[in-house]
């Protein structure tokens, strides 16, 4: 039987839904412009609405599912994101220490505070088990991205994490899971927050701390010659806030008059804020600066004796001498905050994370515009930002115009399994071997530069599966067809940094995978094939049916025709379906956002 849904109190399948759908809207202010699914299938074209849902439920979730395109295509885009906005946070800590394998119960210190009666700690008759800890942190989020009802805040904090990088492959982070989990939570809480409050606690929390060794910095000895690192004060400058260069608010570079970029900060400004972190540590440690001692679940906390509260000057404001330490950081992070290149240095990144990796400068100069006043007088308004990327022209322009974003390899891959409403096979959400799969994980980044450049330009030429993305040549059936080459259009495309990870190793292992899930079912998960199946007696349907749903309408007339062709051959209906959907996901088409 064919699982069902409702539109307007009525029990429908998917393709009957979107006919209903498109019959309503016709007749609404809500949505408009929406063609019957009758004149679409006609015209070789998906009804307008469609292309518009799956549009925005890749850019602000991960992924489609069936029931979230049709919840998707009753209201405006705005109305989706403002009840995306207001839906309570899917939080990952809690989660994470419950999967610890039950040998490890730390205190549950939601980062909202919002279970501070509950801050006690539970004793543990085992010793925690790192390795079991790391892996219920990475269990936690796939399962979040794949089923949290939450999903743009979720898509949100995925793209703040790989701004404000930490990661586990800086030791000992891998032996503290929930530490990490801790962390993200910082990123969920903050996702529709103002960027400030978030500088601040990614800089006092402590997996940042450990990370980028702010954790146990110490003040200036000059009879033992040593002074304070540096690592987190150059990062939070060229990596979190302002970046390396002067920008004007398209993001563009500021050159003087020999055409050369003006840096945006100096060496000095680097070592005087390096001195302003000095003195912090994990609360209950046993040694100052011990890693393996204290907690992850809470702020790092001022040890006085190795705070420096000499006089410093930064970006020529001078920070007086005898400053209370929380008082000397909350002053510094003002002046990062304030600092003209955050709204265009933040906001174009997370315009490549959500819509686009090339943004235009005008583009960027509305996003940062926004960033800069909410229009209530208000800088740094995350939910504001949010808002303005995902409702711009620029996001919601034509489905047929140039791609302008690959999808990153592990959201590629989500949102094949949300496609099919994955279930785990095992009692947790497992991925095995995520970094080695697809090049990326959820904090798991070689280095606090992320998994790729924000300004990564592929070379076309030297790399050809950039090109065309084409499936693996596996010896199955399946691969006698040849996936839909479309090239990508270089001169759209003139940054592409998720194509930095998409090397030819990786890919035909991401391929292969795909494969087994779909063909073999040999996989971690079980996916849900009875909508499609129901319309496997008819080529045309079930191909218009996976067109909508993983490819938002805009499959070829070519490569549809090329489908067509190879699954009359097959008899078996199931085989027909597999194969049909293994083309798919392993399409150049599909590679490409919509």
């Amino acid at each position: 039987m064919s699982k069902s849904l409702f539109v307007n109190g009525i029990s429908c399948t998917l393709l009957a839904c979107l006919n209903l759908t498109s019959a309503a809207a016709s007749n609404s202010t809500v949505v408009t412009q929406a063609s019957s699914y009758t004149t679409a299938l006609a015209t070789n074209q998906a009804p307008s609405v469609t292309n518009a849902a799956v549009k925005l439920l890749y850019q602000g979730s991960f992924g489609p599912t069936p029931e979230t395109l049709l919840s998707a295509q009753q209201v405006t885009r705005q109305q989706w994101i403002a009840t995306q906005m207001q839906l309570a946070p899917s939080w990952h800590y809690p989660l994470t220490t419950q999967y610890c394998d039950g040998s490890i119960t730390p205190t549950t210190n939601i980062v909202d505070g919002s279970d501070s009666a509950n801050t006690s700690k539970v004793e543990n008759k085992k010793s925690p088990n790192p390795r079991a800890c790391l892996k219920a942190q990475e269990s936690v989020w796939l399962e979040h991205a794949l089923t949290a009802q939450d999903q743009l805040r979720q898509r949100v904090a995925f793209a703040l994490s790989q701004i404000l990088v930490v990661s586990s492959q800086e030791p000992p982070l891998a032996k503290y899971g929930d530490g990490l989990a801790w962390y993200y939570d910082l990123l969920v809480k903050h996702s529709f927050g103002n960027y400030r409050d978030l500088l601040q606690d990614v800089t006092l929390s402590p997996a940042m701390g450990v990370y980028l060794s702010m954790q146990g910095n110490r003040k200036a000895n000059l009879n033992n010659n040593t002074f304070p690192d540096e690592n987190y004060a150059r990062e939070v400058m060229q990596l979190f806030s302002i970046g390396l260069y002067q920008l004007d608010i398209s993001g563009q570079a500021i050159l003087d008059k020999q055409g050369n970029k003006l840096p945006s900060y100096q060496q000095a400004d680097v070592e005087n804020l390096a001195r302003v972190f000095t003195g912090w540590d994990l609360v209950e440690n046993k040694r100052y600066g011990n890693r393996r001692t204290g907690r992850y679940d809470t702020f790092m906390e001022l040890s006085p004796k190795q705070h420096d509260y000499n006089e410093k000057e930064l970006f020529g404001e001078s920070i007086k001498a005898g400053m209370k330490a929380d008082k000397e950081l909350s002053a510094s992070l003002d002046l990062l905050f304030n600092h003209p290149n955050v709204g265009p240095f933040i906001s174009r990144q997370l315009i490549q994370r959500l819509v686009s990796s090339n943004p235009s400068p005008e583009y960027i100069k509305r996003i940062a515009s926004i960033f800069n006043d909410n229009g209530e007088g208000v800088r740094g308004d995350l939910g504001a930002v949010v808002q303005a990327i995902l409702l711009d022209d620029d996001a919601q322009g034509s489905i047929t115009s140039p791609a302008l974003k690959l999808k990153e390899p592990l959201l590629n891959y989500i949102g094949f399994l949300r496609a099919f409403s994955a279930t785990p096979k095992s009692a947790h959400y497992q991925l095995r071997q995520l970094n080695g799969t697809f090049g990326q994980g959820a904090m798991r980044s070689d280095s606090v530069f992320n998994f790729y450049q924000p300004d990564f330009t592929p070379n076309y030429s030297a790399n050809e599966s950039l090109n065309y993305l084409v499936d693996s040549g596996s010896n199955d059936s399946a691969s006698t067809v040849p996936a839909s080459i479309v090239p990508i259009d270089q001169q759209m495309i003139t940054v592409a940094p998720e194509a930095q990870i998409m090397v030819d190793p990786l890919l035909i292992k991401q391929l292969s995978l795909m494969f087994k899930q779909t063909m073999s079912n040999k996989t971690s998960f079980n996916l849900d094939f009875t909508e499609p199946l129901a319309l496997a007696d008819n080529s045309v349907d079930m191909l218009e049916y996976l067109d909508q749903l993983l490819l938002a309408g805009k499959m070829t007339a070519a490569f549809k025709t090329q489908l067509q062709s190879h699954l009359s051959n097959i008899k078996d209906q199931k085989r027909q379906l597999k194969e049909a959907i293994y083309l798919i996901v392993s399409s150049a088409d599909y590679a490409v956002q919509p």
